[in-house]
């Protein structure tokens, strides 16, 4: 029973040994320097001087200066020497000491050494008399160790690894697979290009055309709109090409006297077709170059009288060479 006793007495004494052990490790170790120069002091100080590579480092900047003295805190860069600065903010006032002005650094590292400096810090102080003078705190030691376990030797390293195998018989079944779906696409793509079904276009008469066209003109309403000079000169551009697409006669390139004698001469134009076709083109030069402006009224008898030309001179059925107005040819896109 004394033995069981002992040996609980050693046991707790051995675990509270270990728990300071690991306070005395863990605990941390603060460092403060300064300097003093005309009533004024700036010290610089770190809760922890010894942190691990990658630790935040917090560097407090405190100035007591007199009641009339300003001082101009340091412009802080990204870097100081090996830290990295990653904020800083000026800290509350202290009610202890109104005139202190203090600031706050986080910095971080990832280099490591036991004398890591942290650089000088210089601020502007400014007396009631407005001369400025400089103050300049010495460096801060930080002692920074590495996470890595042992020291670093550049010579000592693991070799390179060799080839991963990968099974073959994966791969051949990737490869398959690709080659089929590839194979499949191309047959789908090959017979929807060439057995597309044919697309059917209509191909619309001269006539059909212009009676189209002549229908479109009247429903701008062009006259009651003071265009007479547009009305007229769509009105004589309908004309001839349907002229030109019924008959083979270029109208669109030649003056009124020129359609007209062709006109004359064409087989298939009735002499009835051509004074019709004259009294209309006449009417409407007088418009187009002789600045005549019709009314509304008279724009319509000159539309109806294209019409009336369109569709007295159009082909029937089984004269001339012309398809009828429904028949379609098929196109197959190539």
């Amino acid at each position: 029973m004394k033995t069981i006793h002992a040996a609980i007495v050693i046991a707790l004494s051995s675990a509270l040994v270990m728990c300071h052990k690991n306070e005395d490790a863990k605990a941390p170790k603060p460092l403060s320097v300064e300097t003093t120069e005309a009533g004024v002091t700036l010290r610089v100080s770190t809760a922890n001087c010894e942190i691990r590579v990658g630790d935040p480092l917090q560097v407090v900047l405190e100035v007591d200066r007199g009641a009339d003295t300003s001082v101009t805190m340091p412009n802080f860069s990204k870097n100081l020497g090996n830290f990295e600065v990653r904020s800083s903010a000026p800290l509350p006032k202290n009610p202890t000491f109104p005139d202190r002005v203090a600031e706050q650094l986080t910095l971080v590292t990832f280099e490591d050494g036991e004398k890591m400096e942290v650089p000088p810090f210089e601020v502007v102080v400014r007396d009631g008399a407005g001369k400025e003078s400089s103050l300049k705190s010495p460096p801060l030691a930080i002692s920074v160790q590495s996470r890595l376990e042992g020291q670093f030797n550049p010579t000592v390293f693991r070799d390179i690894k060799g080839p991963v195998g990968v099974p073959l018989e994966t791969q051949w079944a990737w490869i398959i697979g690709l080659c089929v779906l590839i194979a499949v696409m191309g047959v789908g793509a090959y017979r929807w290009w060439f057995h597309r079904p044919a697309e059917l276009v209509i191909i619309e008469a001269p006539h059909e055309r212009a009676l189209r066209e002549l229908n479109e003109l009247a429903a701008r309403e062009l006259p009651n709109k003071g265009l007479v000079l547009d009305f007229y000169v769509l009105l004589s551009d309908a004309v001839r090409h349907y002229v030109e697409g019924r008959f083979g006669i270029h109208a669109p390139e030649q003056t009124t006297k020129e359609f007209l004698t062709a006109a004359r001469h064409h087989p298939q134009i009735v002499e009835d077709h051509q004074r019709l076709l004259a009294s209309f083109l006449r009417a409407a030069d007088m418009v187009k170059y002789a600045a005549q402006r019709p009314g509304p009224s008279e724009c319509d008898r000159g539309l109806d009288a294209a019409r009336g030309f369109v569709r007295e001179s159009a082909p029937t059925i089984g004269h001339d060479e012309f398809q009828p107005p429904s028949q379609a040819t098929q196109e197959t896109r190539s």
